[in-house]
């Protein structure tokens, strides 16, 4: 055999080599060709739409959210974004989700379509290729309240005003609800209970829509409850108040507001204020979140607290807890006067405003006016005050009845003027077109004390002026959105 001749392990090696070689090289050359095709062709896929909301149903004062599959460019998203009907408004971007928060609350029974035309890109360079739209309907607002009043347990219940006996019960706790708030988006309620075993309360998160429940504080030897929404539904704020049953020379703690951060899994809670010697009960939130009012026992003072700078600042008084008032746009703060009548010893307050820019503090009403003024509601507006008045002279009344105060005029119109019922807690719906109101007939129709007495829950209509029975043996009503 000649020696140029091929061993035929070697020739066998070397076939398979090339045949490998070959496949790899037409992998390649179809790779390319693909990579290719789609620079040709571009991306047929593009961003996905994740998720859009709200949908089907949603509250006045909702908030429109889309999430794309990526990050996207911000300013290429909002300039292909419209509204109908239109509507002015503020978008944030959280995450991959774009937000939009309406300036104004939305108009009851309205239909809105949210348009996104295609063409906003991501930051990788991908584009949205398609249209996309979606729908939804405002539902009329609701009122939430606490019953029984005079036994227990009291829970939350739910009634749609224009429909006489639908009310119907949200939450089921054995022991009793002590206090409740709905979420902005009224989809949720958070709720203090009491614990019958430890003597304490803790607050509870209940989902309106599948019924979860969660609970949010763990106060094993305090007492947690009256629950207040930030208006962004990201934040509650409580009051905490320590027992200390185990050290024998500490008595219970002064009431102090403590925050629940619900942006963590699981919420989190903290001290609004880390120093301790700060107190304060009854807090309040402007519409923007960015500020808390709330009333200081120990300074005598009304606290007010910016979440954007960390400032605080003080207004000195002997009077405050649920009878202040921050407005809307957390600039004015309206608390009571508190005057002594030198020959009679009588009390009665009258109102003042703070002007949290200027610092200048006016008489909001006339402290010569023979009246007594106690709680007010500002109109979601910022203009108007639902004001609770009672008169002292020739216009006496009983009990303190319903007023609107223009705060720029001082000027006052009657709302709610029957002598027989006390008109206590009272707010106003989102679009500040009606006032729940918390009612007791102190006297019968004949005009007679009445001893069966039980507080009630009404709503004022502004434009019609009428009065809309709600719930009996009811109190602490609450819009649900």
């Amino acid at each position: 055999m000649s020696e140029q001749t091929m061993n035929p392990a070697k020739q066998s090696s070397w076939f398979h080599a090339s045949r490998f070689d070959a496949l790899v090289g037409l992998f390649v050359l179809v790779l390319i060709g693909a990579i290719l095709l789609v620079v040709l062709l571009g991306d047929r896929v593009g961003v996905q739409i994740v998720r859009t909301a709200p949908a089907a149903m949603a509250s006045s004062t909702t908030r429109v959210a889309i999430q794309f599959s990526e990050a996207m460019d911000l300013d290429s998203v909002v300039e292909r974004v419209s509204f109908d009907p239109p509507l002015q408004g503020d978008f944030s971007w959280s995450g991959t989700t774009l937000r939009f928060r309406p300036n104004d609350a939305l108009i009851p029974g309205a239909d809105y379509r949210v348009n996104l035309a295609r063409g906003a890109w991501s930051e990788s360079g991908r584009e949205v290729l398609a249209d996309t739209a979606f729908d939804f309907r405002i539902r009329t607002p609701r009122v939430a309240f606490l019953t029984p009043s005079d036994g227990v347990p009291q829970n939350v219940w739910i009634a749609d005003p224009r429909v006489e006996g639908s009310a119907e019960q949200a939450t089921f706790s054995p022991s009793g609800v002590l206090n409740f708030d709905i979420s902005p988006d009224g989809t949720r309620i958070a709720f203090a209970e009491r614990n019958t075993e430890t003597g304490t309360s803790d607050i509870k998160l209940l989902d309106l829509e599948t019924g979860g429940l969660q609970q949010l504080t763990n106060c094993p030897d305090a007492d947690c409850n009256t629950p207040v929404w930030r208006p962004d539904g990201t934040m509650i704020a409580y009051h905490r108040i320590e027992l200390n049953s185990g050290m024998d020379s500490v008595g219970v703690s002064p009431t102090r507001v403590w925050l629940i951060d619900l942006n963590t899994t699981p919420a989190t809670n903290r001290p609004l204020f880390s120093d301790s010697q700060i107190l304060g009960y009854a807090p309040q939130w402007s519409a923007d979140g960015q500020r808390i009012v709330l009333y200081d026992n120990r300074s005598m003072s009304i606290l007010v607290y910016d979440f954007t700078d960390d400032s605080l600042q003080s207004i000195p008084t002997r009077n405050g807890g649920s009878d202040v008032a921050l407005s809307p746009d957390g600039q004015k703060v309206v608390f009571p006067r508190l005057i002594i009548d030198e020959q009679s010893g009588g009390a009665r307050s009258t109102l003042q405003m703070a002007d949290l820019q200027s610092g200048e503090i006016i008489d909001l009403t006339d402290p010569n006016d023979p009246i007594d003024d106690a709680t007010t509601a500002w109109n979601p507006e910022g203009r108007y005050l639902a004001l609770a008045r009672r008169y002292l002279d020739d216009r006496y009344t009983r009990t303190r009845q319903l007023y609107l105060l223009d705060s720029e005029t001082g000027d006052v119109e009657p709302l709610v003027t029957e002598e027989r019922f006390f008109n206590g807690f009272f707010s106003w719906d989102p679009q500040g077109e009606q006032l729940v109101i918390q009612r007791f007939p102190e006297l019968t129709i004949t005009g007679e004390p009445n001893s069966d007495g039980r507080p009630e829950v009404w709503t004022y209509d502004m434009e019609s002026g009428e009065l809309t029975f709600v719930a009996e043996n009811a109190y602490f009503p609450r819009w649900v959105p």
